[in-house]
């Protein structure tokens, strides 16, 4: 049930006729009897008794009457609120971002921000995620989209969203010679890394728990072009799922594994302390909360 079909019900109440309810709201009566049975339906209750001569409210109609109307004259209240917060709010924002970020999480997150506040101006900067928390201590940026490690560097403040779960992804065709008894070779597969930030850390330490001393033919900065090597046939690389969803060169990689020992990264927004209580800062990171999804994957392989 939406605030429009309140509308309508409220409307209903009021003049207790679908002709002059259905003029007044610029409805058709079809469509005003269509609402009315919906919210009936939701409720189990019927709210009109009519035949036709009259219509009138039943006793469950003038107890959902009070709610509705109370409800109704907070969400007018508050949409008004809203409104005066986002014409006065001005100001710039400057939001750094991986491509995958921009790609998968930024569309919806900042068309939302942009109707409620559309006189901020957003500064939106690509690049390599491990940058991520340099450009907030840097003050490059006022806000960033990353992967929040275990231990936060001071004078940052997190706000997590998102979980990315990590997959094992090789060429479309893996040579014969990465392959023993048909799984994958560890001790001569080539891997293709991440230069330096979270998901090298990640990487390091799933080597280690698992005794392996890795083939590491290419380090590289940025999950993108790791994708792209890896397509290219030059190994095997952990990466975030998510990052497959933009990639260019998706339909020629393969997911062979989805691991259980390496824990989904936790992404979100950072920002610093004293940008943490900035009115648009805050204002963005209310906006994600509401419109990041709690987990990101990418379905269409398998």
């Amino acid at each position: 049930m939406d605030t429009s079909e309140l509308y309508l019900f409220l409307s209903l109440s009021n003049f207790l006729s679908f002709r002059r309810t259905a003029e007044h709201c610029a409805v058709t009566p079809s469509t005003l009897s269509r609402a009315v049975a919906r919210m009936e339906d939701e409720l189990n209750a019927k709210l009109f008794e009519r035949d036709n001569q009259s219509v009138r409210l039943t006793a469950a109609g003038q107890k959902f009457r009070d709610f509705a109307g109370e409800y109704y004259l907070k969400y007018l209240k508050v949409k008004e609120e809203l409104k005066a917060v986002s014409e006065n709010m001005t100001g710039n924002l400057k939001i750094f971002c991986s491509v995958t970020a921009c790609v998968c999480l930024l569309p919806e997150l900042l068309n939302q921000y942009r109707f409620l506040y559309p006189n901020i101006d957003l500064k939106i900067e690509t690049g390599d995620a491990a940058q991520a928390m340099s450009k907030i201590i840097n003050h490059e940026a006022d806000l960033s989209i990353a992967a929040i490690p275990p231990h936060i560097p001071q004078g940052l403040v997190t706000h997590g969203f998102t979980k990315i779960p990590l997959v094992f992804i090789a060429p479309k065709k893996i040579p014969q010679q990465w392959l023993k008894k048909g799984g994958i070779d560890q001790s001569v597969v080539p891997y293709v890394v991440s230069e330096q930030g979270a998901l090298r850390r990640e990487i390091n330490a799933w080597f280690s728990r698992n005794g392996i001393k890795p083939n590491i033919i290419a380090e590289v900065a940025g999950n993108e072009a790791i994708v792209s090597l890896v397509a290219l046939g030059m190994g095997i690389a952990i990466i975030p799922e998510a990052v497959i969803m933009q990639s260019a060169s998706a339909a020629d990689i393969q997911i062979i594994d989805r691991p259980g020992d390496i824990p989904p990264f936790n992404v979100g927004l950072c920002t610093s302390l004293s940008k943490n209580r900035d009115r648009a800062v805050k204002a963005f990171i209310d906006v994600a909360k509401k419109s990041l999804p709690k987990e990101l994957t990418f379905k269409k392989l398998t």
